[in-house]
């Protein structure tokens, strides 16, 4: 899965993603450094992209509210923090399946999975049960859905 990212309002790392969509791309990973780092999520940008993809967006959502509006404006997955609190981490898992959480071997990742949390953004082996994990490093696992081109400033 090709990782997209966006960085102050903009697609930053292709200038035409009309290139993706020629070369076959049905589904994107989108990495909003906006969201991540400054709590602007760029929602017009994923209902742009979601009209012609697929998409995971990395956004870390903190509320419910953002958690919704990401996926009301095109998101397949949303990938959320592994700092969140439990309850947080309950309502997201009572609002939907399709959350991803960035993986550490820690009690907000053992408390996603105990509730139902079934998916992971991961480099390394995961010691939880899960269905499917977002694979940024080379290495495989099972169920993996490989990362193409995820930053490594983002990599734990």
């Amino acid at each position: 899965m090709q990782c997209i990212i966006i960085k102050n309002k903009e697609i930053t790392n292709y200038s035409n993603i009309f290139q993706l969509l020629k070369a076959g791309v049905e589904s994107l990973f989108v990495i909003d450094y906006d969201a991540i780092y400054k709590n602007h999520l760029n929602f017009n940008l994923y209902e742009k992209l979601s009209k012609f993809f697929e998409i995971t967006v990395m956004n870390y959502p903190e509320t419910a509210s953002d958690l919704m509006d990401t996926i009301i404006n095109g998101a397949t997955n949303v990938i959320i923090n592994d700092n969140l609190t439990y309850p947080i981490i309950e309502e997201f898992i009572s609002f939907t399946p399709n959350i991803a959480m960035n993986y550490n071997y820690n009690d907000s990742c053992i408390y996603f999975s105990e509730n139902g949390g079934e998916m992971f953004l991961t480099g390394k082996q995961i010691l939880l049960p899960y269905k499917t994990a977002f694979n940024y490093r080379s290495f495989s696992i099972p169920n993996e859905i490989k990362l193409d081109d995820f930053p490594p400033d983002l990599e734990r």
